[in-house]
């Protein structure tokens, strides 16, 4: 008997992998001095600079959805390209903590977490690109 294939696509991984920034974007936009982690001493302008921020999380995520629903022959590009952008920003969680502008805290290793995992799972799920049905051989 032949083994079925895996039930859960690239497409889908994309969307789930684009609601990590999506809800991470609004809980930034609504409880900035819970969520960042220097929020408590921020200024109102590190406030406002937290909303940029968030926003941007979101438009992150919603591009994950976008990409998933509309490409279909190259989604596997796309999602290497997203690995670098969860990998980058969880090298920069890093970066802050190295260079002490983000006071480590354990607690702040599972936030940390999720762009490693994220990208990791995106990396796991593109690298054997599926072959359309759609695309004739020569």
């Amino acid at each position: 008997m032949e083994e079925e294939e895996a039930v859960i696509g690239l497409p889908a991984i994309m969307k789930f992998t684009g609601l990590v920034p999506i809800m991470i974007g609004m809980l930034i936009i609504i409880w900035p001095k819970n969520i960042l982690a220097v929020g408590p001493y921020l200024s109102d302008y590190g406030l406002y600079l937290g909303l940029y921020v968030g926003v941007l999380a979101i438009i992150f995520g919603v591009t994950h959805w976008i990409v998933a629903i509309f490409v279909k022959e190259n989604l596997h590009i796309f999602g290497r390209f997203f690995v670098i952008g969860h990998s980058l920003i969880a090298l920069l969680e890093m970066y802050g903590w190295a260079t002490d502008l983000i006071e480590f805290e354990p607690k702040y290793i599972f936030g940390t977490m999720f762009p490693f995992a994220t990208a990791f799972v995106l990396l796991l799920y593109s690298l054997n690109p599926k072959k359309s049905d759609n695309v004739e051989e020569n």
